[in-house]
């Protein structure tokens, strides 16, 4: 089961135009939240009782509180609009633990590039690398300076920090950022896809398709092509749940979640979309078509790991750890 629980509005913020901050507090202790990394993010639970995924963005080493940063969003499903519109200090949302699906990575350098409320988890990698005396550059573009959040406190991080408003500095160099990128160095984005899409071809066109130098998350699929299905050699194949002893015939279109959960074997899950890498389940035998945004290139070739949601199987046998 996903750890949930309540916490109470402290603050909340307007830090530009459409987003709201929010300070989440535990409301009869004062007993530390569970701890977290740059890059982890909690689910907040809605009135509909759909959840929305929200960056942390506050100090992980402050966990008297959560901070995160809520983008109004006209066309969503109104997660956002209840956080701006209702949500008042003193009310209570409940929450998940932090998940992990967006780690800061090992590199001899780090370079940064967000757009818009995509800076909340970029932000929190750069104070981080910064605290630890690293290297790193961080490129942060948004449509206005109005709507650039959290620029007064990017502005402590000094010269590193670069501050481009489209209708004044026009777009960031995006190729200066690939070129720039000394050997043993990583990028991580996060923002909307074609920002995403924009990286990947400077940094193939660099370092070729096979690029495995950026990092990326995206909370939705909005816009991203449907990937095009590597054929199962037959008609079905054999799932095996190694720890639940359980094996049957599955048709390769058939989604394992479903399949998984249907039999009471319990696996963490959020997006069924294959964004939030609640999901990942260790493969012990097989082959995988992976259709995950979370797992770098280099994990899905390793063929060790797969989200449930959404990939499929490449071979007659496919055997998880469950």
């Amino acid at each position: 089961m996903v750890e949930q629980r309540e916490l109470r509005v402290t603050q909340m913020t307007l830090e530009a135009e459409g987003v709201l901050s929010l300070r989440l507090t535990r409301i009869e202790s004062d007993k530390p939240l569970p701890a977290w990394e740059p890059g982890s993010h909690i689910d907040v639970y809605v009135p509909d009782g759909t959840t929305r995924q929200y960056s942390l963005c506050g100090d992980p080493e402050d966990l008297s509180s959560y901070q995160v940063a809520v983008l109004r969003e006209p066309e969503g499903r109104g997660g956002s609009a209840f956080i701006h519109d209702e949500l008042r200090v003193g009310d209570r949302l409940l929450v998940t633990r932090p998940k992990q699906g967006f780690a800061l990575e090992d590199a001899t350098y780090h370079a940064l590039v967000a757009g818009g409320v995509g800076i909340t988890p970029i932000m929190a990698f750069a104070e981080h690398l910064d605290r630890q005396g690293r290297p790193f550059r961080l490129v942060y573009g948004g449509r206005t300076r109005d709507s650039m959040a959290f620029c007064p406190r990017l502005g402590a991080l000094g010269e590193r920090v670069e501050l481009l408003a489209e209708d004044v500095d026009g777009r960031p160099d995006l190729d200066d950022v690939v070129k720039q990128l000394p050997d043993g160095g990583l990028i991580y984005v996060c923002g909307p896809l074609p920002l995403l899409r924009a990286v990947e071809a400077a940094a193939e066109a660099v370092h070729g398709p096979d690029q495995d130098v950026v990092r990326f998350e995206l909370f939705s699929r909005a816009g991203v092509e449907p990937k095009e299905s590597v054929p199962l050699d037959g008609d079905n194949y054999e799932l095996v749940l190694a720890k639940s002893g359980h094996t049957l015939r599955m048709k390769p279109d058939a989604n394992i979640l479903d399949t998984v959960l249907a039999l009471g074997v319990e696996v963490e899950n959020d997006c069924r979309d294959g964004i939030c890498g609640s999901c990942i389940t260790s493969v012990v035998a097989g082959t995988v078509d992976h259709r995950d945004l979370v797992l770098t290139r280099k994990e899905q070739a390793a063929m060790n790991k797969m989200m449930i949601c959404c990939s499929r199987p490449t071979s007659d046998r496919l055997e998880l750890d469950l």
